[in-house]
C-alpha cells in the first residue's frame, strides 16, 4: 500500500528509512525454505531481493555519471523498446544462481551508496526534473527527483514487500 508522497527531504529520508527497515527486518527473519518458495510467477523472495537491488543500482548509476540500462544490465534497445515486465525477467534469470545471503549483500551495499547521494540532496534539487539534474537521463524523463527517488526506494520497497508477505504467508 502506497503512503502519501513526501514532499521534503526529511519526509523523504524518513519514508525511505521507514520502508527500509520493515523490507529488511522481514528478509532476515526469513527461514531459509520459505526465502526459496516460489509464487504463482515463479518468482522467490530472493529473486525479489535483486530485483530491487539492480533497480535501486539504476538510480545509484546516475549519480555515477552512468545510464540507468548498464545498471539493469540490458543494453539501450532494449531498455527503451521492452516493458517492465520483461526487463525484470531478463534480471530474474541473470541472478537465479547467486545465494540469498550475496543478494542481501548486494541490497545493503547498493542502499548504503544511494542513500548516501540522496541525504545530500537540497530541497532545491529535489524538485528539479530528472532530465534536468542528470545530464545522461531520457529528455523525456519530467518527473521531479522527489517522485522518482521515492518510487525507486520506500514505494517500491513497499510494494515487494507485500508481495513478499503474500509469497510466504508471514507477516511483516
Amino acid at each position: 500500500m502506497s503512503q502519501p508522497r513526501p514532499s521534503t527531504l526529511p519526509h523523504l529520508l524518513k519514508a525511505i528509512d521507514s520502508a527500509w527497515k520493515d523490507l529488511t527486518a522481514f528478509i532476515r527473519a526469513l527461514p531459509p525454505s520459505d526465502a526459496s518458495k516460489p509464487d504463482k510467477n515463479n518468482w522467490t523472495v530472493k529473486d525479489h531481493v535483486t530485483h530491487i537491488t539492480v533497480w535501486e543500482d539504476s538510480v545509484a548509476v546516475l549519480f555515477r555519471g552512468g545510464l540507468r540500462h548498464d545498471a539493469l544490465g540490458i543494453d539501450e534497445r532494449f531498455y527503451t523498446a521492452a516493458s517492465f515486465d520483461q526487463i525484470n525477467e531478463v534480471i530474474k534469470e541473470r541472478y537465479q544462481t547467486l545465494p540469498l545471503a550475496q543478494a542481501i549483500q548486494q541490497l545493503e551495499h547498493v542502499h548504503d551508496e544511494l542513500m548516501a547521494r540522496v541525504s545530500a540532496l537540497s530541497e532545491t534539487d529535489l524538485k528539479t526534473t530528472v532530465r534536468d539534474f542528470f545530464p545522461q537521463a531520457p529528455r523525456t524523463d519530467d518527473r521531479t527527483m522527489m517522485t522518482f527517488l521515492y518510487d525507486n526506494t520506500a514505494d517500491h520497497f513497499t510494494e515487494h514487500l507485500e508481495w513478499m508477505v503474500d509469497l510466504t504467508g508471514r507477516a511483516a
